[in-house]
């Protein structure tokens, strides 16, 4: 199991995800508690209370709502964290992010507006170099 003082809260992650496979595309709406991995596409509404991911060459095309959120593949809609957002250095996003923290990764793709904060105030932005391979 991860250190709970890992830098990146997907190390933390040991719960068994629900996968959306490569060549799999899925329409409408998807809501549920567990973690969500998005290998193929997603044309709707998303979410979980948990981390929901969209692996290197994956797709969301419509508004992701989680717990924290991972964007290594591509997202055209609204991102809403209700913790943190990540988007990692492969990515591609055009829609609006909001989340307590956000790190961008040097060499993401990102168009819209950003939205941080919670509780008391705002957070600052974290950007980071991708040095480990996912």
């Amino acid at each position: 199991m991860a250190d709970s003082n890992s830098r990146r809260f997907t190390d933390q992650s040991s719960t068994a995800s629900t996968v959306i496979g490569k060549g799999i595309h899925v329409e409408g709406e998807i809501t549920g508690s567990a973690p969500i991995e998005v290998w193929g596409s997603i044309e709707g509404k998303a979410g979980t209370e948990g981390l929901f991911w969209v692996r290197e060459g994956g797709r969301v095309g419509g508004e992701i709502v989680a717990t924290n959120i991972v964007v290594e593949g591509n997202v055209q809609g609204t991102i809403q964290a209700k913790e943190k957002a990540e988007l990692r250095s492969n990515c591609k996003v055009e829609g609006d992010l909001s989340a307590k923290t956000v790190a961008i990764a040097e060499g993401s793709f990102f168009e819209g507006r950003v939205r941080m904060g919670g509780k008391g105030g705002t957070a600052p932005q974290a950007s980071f170099k991708e040095k480990r391979q996912p």
